[in-house]
């Protein structure tokens, strides 16, 4: 029987751990990677929007700082001294947004901090006017007359993201908070087809500050790709908007024609071929370079072929920007919500935000668990009066570290960090319950409050609070925590009315709207080059289809 030498053995070995190592090392690599981005459109009957930005980052033994933002449509005025960002230990970070360029900034954690390790989201909002840009404008029809359309996409990534969702909020007033189809059809409500097909659409309605349950629209993707292009086009009655612009200027109007940047997307809507920057202008400088680098006779031959494409287009079912046979897409009402699915695992806090617990009751609540906990002294009730206790440990819910750090030294609360915890509550909350039945889990939570809690962990203190607001009753180990939680709503909603909102009051009132939000040589080499590959691909592609067109009618 043949046997291995120890000193083969041991070089075999050596080889293996080494070739291990090598396998491994991009594993433990310090890494970031983008997760999801989330946008909120709210939509002004003029055509001006605020635009507000979620974005969360995923770092493992990284030095993230920050990242580059450009391609947005419009020209953003940011809400500098307002954009933030909080990480999953619910720590709070100012941001710096530094103009680079007309069409580029820079979002950075403020001070040179670095993120290393967790999660963390950036918010972060601006104003542009869309009706400028182009995005929001008016077209006839024969069928529907003259309908608002809005047709833009959010920026494009470099990184693939595990999902996306942009909120439109439109300046339509809705009888009711439930929308069905026929709510639609009565504002003549319609999206394009490619839409229906890529994204997963749920209509809803969110209350303004008069009350009035507003057209809120929600587009959904999942496992998308680097650069993913999530342009929107729906098309609503023009007289919910006051625009003076038209794409298809008619005679005595009184309007002028819109800008229009993606000039075929009027054939190609949602295309590939959508996406190329094209104006009325880029188009006319194409057309003089054709005709100088080919002369006098191709441009004959091209314009005799123009003439053929005008005729056979009259054929295709697209909507046209500037055709007198504008076909207009039919309605679909889709949703990703799943009729009777109800989600179970929200927390205690998560669960008082769904069931509209007024928010000045939630951060009563929260002080007093704390001071049951050993965390702060609260001084004085009338006025609030608090002071922390200097500890080295912390509380395990992220939340009441928010609460905690609010704490100011006159003992006061600092409200704006407060707003913002709740926008972050409300953000895990959707991620939860995306897919599921709202009202059928409002029901379940509602019927899970009924029952007085029998222990005492922080689970059963918040939901002997919810049973002590709805019912009054004193709870089972904490009534007297529970009654002065009223004296403590009282002084947080005397600082601030709209604290005394539930969550769905407070995302449409102004203290959540009116807040956050809700460089190099080697980089510009970079971007050139990329922009010249772009460019000559794109260059390729349309010469193509041109060659491919005159060789396919027989020149």
């Amino acid at each position: 029987m043949k046997t291995i030498k120890p000193r083969v053995v041991l070089s075999g070995a050596l080889l293996f751990l080494v070739s291990f190592l090598l396998f491994i090392h991009p594993v433990y690599a310090g890494v970031f990677k983008l997760r999801f981005v989330e946008i909120d459109v709210v939509l002004d009957p003029d055509g001006k929007a605020m635009v507000s930005y979620a974005v969360r980052w995923q770092c493992r033994d990284a030095a993230l700082h920050g990242f580059y933002f450009e391609g947005f449509s419009g020209e953003p005025r940011f809400v500098f001294a307002e954009a933030y960002a909080v990480d999953d230990r619910g720590q709070r970070y100012a941001l710096d947004i530094k103009r680079l360029s007309s069409r580029k900034y820079d979002i950075v954690l403020a001070g040179g901090r670095a993120f290393s390790n967790g999660d963390i989201t950036y918010f972060y909002r601006y104003a542009a006017d869309l009706q400028q840009s182009g995005n929001v404008t008016q077209t006839e029809t024969n069928d529907h007359g003259r309908l608002a359309v809005l047709n833009w996409a959010p920026v494009q990534w470099e990184d693939s993201l595990e999902h996306e969702t942009i909120t439109i909020h439109y300046p339509i007033a809705m009888p009711r908070e439930a929308v069905s189809e026929s709510d639609l059809a009565s504002i003549k409500f319609f999206t394009e087809r490619y839409v229906n097909q890529r994204y997963r659409i749920d209509y809803t309605t969110v209350k303004n500050p008069d009350g009035e349950n507003i057209l809120t629209v929600k587009f959904h993707g999942t496992s998308l790709g680097a650069r993913h292009h999530f342009q929107i086009q729906t098309y609503v009655d023009a007289a919910y908007f006051d625009l003076k612009t038209i794409a298809a200027l008619m005679p005595s109007s009184g309007l002028t024609r819109a800008k229009e940047g993606y000039l075929l997307n009027r054939l190609f809507p949602g295309s590939v071929l959508a996406q190329i920057p094209l104006d009325i202008v880029d188009v006319i400088l194409l057309i003089v370079f054709a005709g100088v680098l080919f002369g006098i006779v191709p441009l004959l031959v091209m314009t005799r072929k123009h003439q053929s494409m005008l005729t056979a287009q009259d054929g295709i079912a697209k909507v046209q920007w500037q055709g007198d046979e504008w076909i207009p897409p039919k309605i679909q009402v889709g949703t990703f919500r799943e009729k009777g699915k109800i989600c179970k695992n929200l927390t205690a806090l998560e669960a008082g935000i769904l069931l509209d617990v007024p928010l000045s009751k939630l951060v009563g609540l929260m002080l007093e668990n704390m001071e049951r906990k050993g965390l702060l002294r609260i001084r004085s009730q009338d006025p609030l009066q608090v002071e922390p206790v200097v500890s080295l440990h912390r509380s395990s819910d992220p939340y009441e570290n928010v609460l905690y750090d609010a704490i100011q030294r006159d003992g006061t609360l600092n409200l704006e960090p407060l707003s913002g915890m709740f926008r972050t509550i409300a953000a895990g909350l959707e991620q939860k319950t995306w897919s599921c039945d709202l009202e059928a889990t409002k029901q379940y939570y509602r019927k899970r409050m009924e029952t007085v809690p029998q222990d005492r962990s922080d689970e059963a203190y918040y939901w002997g609070g919810y049973h002590h607001h709805y019912w009054r009753n004193q709870g089972y180990y904490y009534g007297a925590y529970y009654n002065r939680t009223e004296s403590l709503q009282k002084q947080l909603s005397a600082a601030n009315p709209r604290i005394n909102d539930g969550f769905s009051q407070f995302r449409s009132s102004t203290m959540c709207y009116e807040g956050p939000f809700l460089q190099n040589a080697c980089h510009d080499a970079c971007h050139s080059a990329c922009h010249s590959a772009c460019h000559s691909a794109c260059h390729s592609a349309c010469h193509g289809a041109c060659h491919g067109a005159c060789v396919s009618s027989g020149h």
